[in-house]
């Protein structure tokens, strides 16, 4: 689970959401609802709440801290399971520098905040996915019906991005169901 967020959002973290590991990239309302998630298998979840390296239960991840433009604290995330290498991005609102994109190392699956506001906007989101060049983008941070935040519309950058773009329910993917040659977005929906 990454940052799970309070009900002052205007939204609920599932009841029956379980997970061996939580990630918050920051301090907030929109990040910190750490006890919302269930134990899986009466154990609480391990958290990570800073830069470092984690293994728990054969999923590796690697926090690197990258403070956003005004000096906030803020952990970006590798996330290593199954021969995948996802990077959570949380609420970043700048390009990434050279030194943080090393650190970050190859992503195949890149979830990006793409909203505008207090996160990244359609453009400089834009400029990220250039500058990580996964194979699979998935929007976060988005305008959806209920959240109190003022944030942007996902079609923006979906036009932006120019990219193949399926729409799902539920993500399920493999290293061997990447995509070989371009670029393909993948926006969650609600069942």
């Amino acid at each position: 689970m990454t940052d799970p967020y309070d009900k002052t959002t205007g939204l609920r973290v599932p009841r029956s959401l379980k997970s061996s590991i939580v990630v918050q990239s920051h301090d907030a309302p929109e990040a910190n609802n750490l006890t919302a998630v269930a134990p899986e298998d009466g154990k609480r979840p391990f958290e990570v709440i800073h830069a470092g390296e984690y293994e728990v239960q054969g999923i590796f991840v690697t926090g690197v801290n990258v403070p956003k433009k005004d000096g906030t604290e803020h952990t970006i995330y590798r996330i290593g399971i199954e021969g995948l290498n996802i990077g959570y991005l949380g609420a970043l609102d700048r390009k990434l520098k050279d030194g943080e994109l090393a650190k970050l190392g190859n992503i195949d699956v890149l979830i990006i905040p793409v909203g505008g506001d207090s996160v990244l906007d359609t453009d400089t989101a834009s400029d990220v996915v250039q500058q990580i060049e996964p194979r699979i983008v998935i929007p976060s941070h988005f305008k959806i019906p209920g959240l109190k935040a003022k944030l942007g519309d996902v079609e923006k950058f979906c036009k932006e991005l120019a990219c193949a773009r399926e729409d799902s329910t539920k993500i399920k993917i493999t290293k061997s169901s990447l995509p070989a040659d371009e670029i393909q977005i993948i926006v969650p929906t609600k069942a």
